[in-house]
């Protein structure tokens, strides 16, 4: 399995791509792999049957990204950045919060310091009163 991304003036406009060997073992996990990939990472999934048929996509998407990026059918013409896998789990943690709700928070309020200032009001428009109330209690409540 190879992840590729672009080189860092490029980063925000390709999310990465993960290409996969399908092979008779690989095939029992294709399925988990490939939900975790497109729908947890927000990341584009390329099934290969063999090492040189990933080396001639690789060298071929290299080949299009010099050509001409505006056709290159990896990069995004305005796709919302996800955040960090990282703070996008941690807002999950939260009461109420889920993996619809995180992002859209995320997308609101895009740090912890951020939603933890945030007041019921300002929390409501993106998920509704009760959730507001749940973040708002989980942030001012103390442990």
């Amino acid at each position: 399995m190879a992840r590729i991304e672009a080189p860092a003036g490029d980063a925000s406009n390709l999310q990465g791509i993960v290409i996969v060997e399908k092979t008779q073992m690989s095939e029992q996990y294709f399925s988990a792999i490939q939900k975790f990939t497109v729908l947890d990472l927000g990341m584009v999934l390329l099934p290969v049957t063999s090492q040189m048929e990933a080396s001639c996509l690789i060298i071929q998407l290299v080949q299009e990204q010099t050509k001409e990026p505006s056709k290159n059918p990896f990069l995004s013409k305005k796709r919302i950045l996800m955040p960090e896998l990282s703070l996008l789990r941690t807002v999950q943690q939260i009461p109420g919060v889920g993996k619809v709700k995180a992002p859209l928070l995320l997308q609101k309020f895009p740090s912890i310091q951020q939603l933890s200032n945030a007041s019921i009001r300002e929390l409501e428009p993106v998920v509704g009163q009760a959730v507001a109330q749940h973040i708002h209690a989980f942030f001012t409540q103390s442990r």
